[in-house]
């Protein structure tokens, strides 16, 4: 330990150190040796081994002060001292997890008489360190870095010994990258197995390139130095002071952190090494039989194993494969090791183990997958075709999205670890289990498994709506009757069909003055498209090469716009900037112009707002009739909307909805002849009611072909078929919702961004969330947004509001004609 502290004090300043609490477990020392520990302590306190102040590096090797005096920084406490000043009747066990709570509780009193004596005020926040004896820290001045990977700012560098100024909020931790040798290993992670034992693991490419390589997710803690803020680590759920040793109680804090909090990250630049021989490979790689069940009963759901609840499944197979080796359930509870148990009542607000197995621990989930689909095959052996049961997720908070900018990356490269000496044998059979499952996947053609999963909100949102057979369905009845009756040409006759390439083949230059684009003009517009929002044209010009030399085509889109013919000088602007990146274009109108691309199409009653719920089925019935068959995806918006069609491209084309459309557990092939309907767009609350989640009409829709065959074959006939109404929007959405089981798919990018904006740029830069959101209609309307930069994606797809010069203003910003 006496290196550890060393270590501390060679790398840190001084003047921010606020305690060292050197804790020793019931056990480890005798009197005597608890005495020479104390007496190098107090040497090292003294200033004996290098240590900074400020910018100053130096020692007191001599014994000399050097011209100052040290205030004490090292605080001994061996786990009996400690015990003697407990009230309670339950002694402590000899753990780490119960060291680490005496150490902060330490802390607790120094921050209340440091307060009271006003050498503390109460806004600064501590940064906890978590230093395993066996662990050195090999980084200078570590804190300032450590401070920004946690809260993504510069920490005070003030004096006095109180610790920086963490003003900011957060409930994430850090750890040390770690290594007994010089060598660290960028990107190398650690999981946990179904026998509770650490597996070496990989970050994936798109985490590491979310910050470049400088820090990465890791399932579980890594355990040699860890950091949070003090009140990340008082915030922490449950604690069970039973466990037994170092790997046990990481593991726990790893689940509190992932289940409860925001997770954590290995920041490669904070280098640790650790000394081989000085912690015995079972305390710090390993666990025993009682940790094993206690950590399953508290947060796997062992305990309802015998109950059959779904939530078990996880649970109960650690718990089956610690009886495998030897170890009951009913021994240990016998042997009163299972008692106290931590109430997991408290996980009521954290999000499942399922999802901890599924997001972030994969290697585990992978392994729970290929133990359901063992047993799935032998029930159909033994009682025919059953569906297979998987867990779903439904408690409180599952859903939400770590909002750490994207940290939370769930994809892992997966590696088996090295173990010494017992676990071998162990590990050559796990990956010639996981060689069988591999081969056994390969047999089924065409199954391509995608880099990471759907987050939980889409996989939720997509788990009610049916795959749809694509094959194109005559419904017109020969053009007869509304919604199909098709067309007028300009002469009135029906029968028209608009050719829909007109634009695309022949687009208009961009024609604009200085006046119309103010480039000078750094206003809010300007301030969103040149800082935030962007279209990714290096993206979309690898996929349009990608497209030439594979010769897979890129998604066809359908354009489509509505409007009335005493705003068809809207049109011009439109027609010379996004439209023609759309490969399908059309405008919907009461009047038939070729030259524009505007087509009348009749409906039933009136042509008036508050009839354009019978318009909108008119020409979604138009558009399905006849182009159907030749586009992947369709978007309708007003005359006021502005597209970003690469960026609309590229998002249909990731692999998030591909996944979707596909069902959300394998990647399309290319031959697939059914597809899951998806409603893209701008996702809003009715009335602030979540029950009625609906796609916002201003910036428009997105849908899919089998959202749009489902829509127009199966839903318009019996949904509300004749209603006159304005709010097409809402009854688009009620359809899908209630005669198809399709509901708003989650738009918003891994930041929290949403990529569909019903207003304009600038509104949405300048716009601040109410204290009272019911008084607000977009507060009230909107689910979980952002303000300022952060509200949009910088990905995002469409605008609202955007008439004259503003189109081509937002076209000149966003495509270079501003130099």
């Amino acid at each position: 330990m006496t290196r550890s502290i060393s270590s501390i004090f060679k790398t840190t300043d001084r003047n921010r150190i606020l305690v060292i609490c050197a804790v020793f477990e019931r056990g480890v020392l005798n009197q005597e040796e608890q005495e020479q520990a104390r007496e190098q302590l107090e040497a090292l306190d003294a200033g004996t081994s290098q240590h900074w102040h400020g910018t100053r590096l130096h020692s007191h090797e001599d014994g000399s002060s050097n011209g100052h005096v040290h205030g004490s920084k090292i605080q001994f406490m061996p786990l009996e001292d400690v015990q003697e000043k407990e009230d309670d009747d339950h002694p402590h066990p000899p753990s780490v997890t119960a060291s680490r709570r005496d150490a902060v509780r330490y802390i607790e009193y120094l921050i209340e008489n440091y307060q009271e004596a006003d050498l503390k005020s109460p806004e600064e926040r501590i940064l906890t360190v978590f230093v395993r004896p066996d662990s050195e820290l090999m980084t200078n001045r570590w804190i300032d870095t450590a401070t920004h990977a946690l809260l993504g700012i510069s920490s005070s560098s003030g004096a006095g010994g109180s610790g920086s100024k963490l003003n900011g909020k957060t409930s994430n931790a850090i750890s040390f990258a770690s290594s007994s040798t010089d060598t660290i290993s960028q990107g190398e992670t650690k999981s946990l197995n179904l026998e509770m034992k650490p597996v070496k693991s990989h970050a994936s490419a798109s985490a590491m390139g979310l910050t470049q390589g400088q820090s990465y997710p890791s399932p579980i803690l890594d355990g040699s130095v860890t950091v949070m803020a003090l009140d990340t680590y008082q915030s922490l759920q449950l604690s069970d002071e039973q466990l037994d040793s170092h790997f046990a109680s990481d593991v726990e804090m790893s689940f509190n952190l992932w289940m409860c909090a925001d997770g954590l990250d290995i920041v490669t630049s904070l280098r640790s090494k650790t000394t081989l021989g000085l912690l015995q490979h079972k305390d710090k790689a390993g666990m025993s039989p009682v940790s094993v069940a206690r950590l399953a009963y508290t947060w796997m759901g062992g305990k309802y194993k015998d109950k059959g609840e779904v939530k078990a499944m996880i649970g109960g197979e650690v718990l089956h494969r610690l009886e495998r080796s030897g170890v009951t359930v009913e021994h240990l509870e016998k042997a009163r090791k299972l008692g106290d148990i931590p109430n997991d009542s408290k996980l009521e607000s954290c999000r499942s183990f399922d999802w901890f197995a599924k997001e972030v621990n994969v290697i585990m989930g992978k392994e729970m997958d290929i133990v359901l689909a063992k047993k799935n095959a032998l029930e159909k052996e033994n009682h025919g075709d059953l569906q297979e049961i998987m867990p779903k997720t439904s408690k409180k908070g599952e859903n939400g999205v770590v909002s750490r900018g994207g940290h939370l990356a769930p994809e892992y490269e997966v590696k088996v670890k090295d173990h010494a000496g017992e676990d071998k044998k162990e590990q050559r059979e796990h990956e010639a289990e996981g060689e069988k499952e591999e081969e056994e996947e390969d047999k089924v053609p065409g199954q391509i498994l995608p880099s990471k999963p759907l987050r939980d909100i889409n996989q939720q949102i997509i788990s009610t709506a049916k795959m749809v057979d694509l094959a194109y369905v005559d419904v017109t009845d020969g053009y007869r009757e509304d919604p199909h009756r098709g067309a007028m040409d300009e002469n009135g006759n029906f029968g028209y069909v608009h050719d829909e390439k007109a634009l695309r083949k022949n687009p208009p230059p961009f024609h604009y003055t200085d006046e119309q684009i103010q480039c000078e003009n750094n206003d809010g517009n300007k301030k969103m498209l040149t800082q935030k929002v962007v279209v990714d044209i290096p993206a979309h010009e690898a996929a349009e090469r990608n497209a030439e030399t594979s010769g897979k085509p890129r998604a066809k889109i359908f354009c489509l716009v509505y409007t009335i013919d005493k705003f068809h000088d809207r049109l011009p602007a439109i027609r010379e900037t996004w439209g023609p990146k759309c490969d399908g274009f059309m405008v919907a109108s009461t009047k038939t112009d070729r030259e524009l691309g505007t087509v009348n199409i009749p409906h039933e009653g009136i042509e008036e707002y508050d009839n354009i719920w019978q318009k909108v089925r008119s020409m979604w019935s138009y558009i399905y009739d006849h182009y159907y068959e030749e586009y992947d995806w369709f978007h309708i918006g007003g005359d006021d909307l502005y597209l970003i069609v690469e960026n609309l491209r590229l998002y249909l084309e990731s692999e998030e909805i591909q996944l979707a459309a596909n069902g959300g557990k394998f990647l399309p092939n290319g031959n697939e002849t059914k597809q899951l309907p998806l409603f893209l767009g701008r996702r809003f609350k009715e009335q602030g009611n979540e029950k009625r989640i609906f796609n916002s009409g201003g910036s428009g829709y997105t849908m899919n072909k089998a959202a749009l065959k489902s829509l127009v074959v199966d839903a318009f006939p019996t949904c509300m078929p004749h209603l006159h109404t304005f709010a097409e929007d809402v009854m688009v959405a009620q359809c899908f919702r209630n005669k198809l089981g399709v509901y708003p798919f989650d738009t918003k990018d891994e930041s929290g961004g949403e990529r569909y904006m019903p207003f304009t740029p600038k509104h949405h830069l300048n716009y601040r969330i109410p204290s009272d959101v019911k008084k607000d209609w977009y507060a009230n309307y909107s689910i979980d947004i952002k303000e300022g930069f952060d509200h949009c994606s910088s990905q995002s797809v469409a605008f609202h509001y955007i008439k004259g010069d503003l189109m081509k203003r937002m076209h000149a910003i966003l495509y270079g004609f501003c130099i």
